[in-house]
């Protein structure tokens, strides 16, 4: 069974699709990337950890682990954790596939 698929076995059913249109994005964005289950979300490492989706009742959070060093012109990212920052998404309109790839291959360069 993949990781995905046992990710989506411990999230509510309605956050499924949200979470396979995230997937792909960032797995096309960043190939490199292996998926595991940290901590109950679905993480995406290379040397280091690169960025989870983080379900939650009524959205997603789409956080990266260094994201305080992200350019993010559009503003979407938010935290005041020393390092992570998190999209909080709660549709699939709300994902910007082109915008999420440039972020996670942002992320992702230091770390495959």
């Amino acid at each position: 069974m993949s990781i995905l698929n046992e990710y989506l076995k411990i999230i509510p059913p309605t956050q499924h699709g949200l979470v396979r249109a995230l997937d792909e994005v960032i797995t096309s964005a960043a190939p490199g990337l292996t998926s595991s289950l940290k901590w109950g979300n679905l993480t995406y490492s290379g040397v280091s950890n690169v960025c989870s989706i983080v379900a939650h009742t009524h959205h997603i959070n789409l956080q990266f682990f260094k994201g305080v060093h992200l350019a993010d012109p559009r503003g979407l990212l938010s935290g005041t954790g020393i390092e992570m920052r998190h999209i909080k998404i709660s549709s699939e309109s709300d994902v910007d596939p082109d915008y999420i790839k440039v972020l996670v291959r942002d992320a992702a360069k230091s770390t495959t």
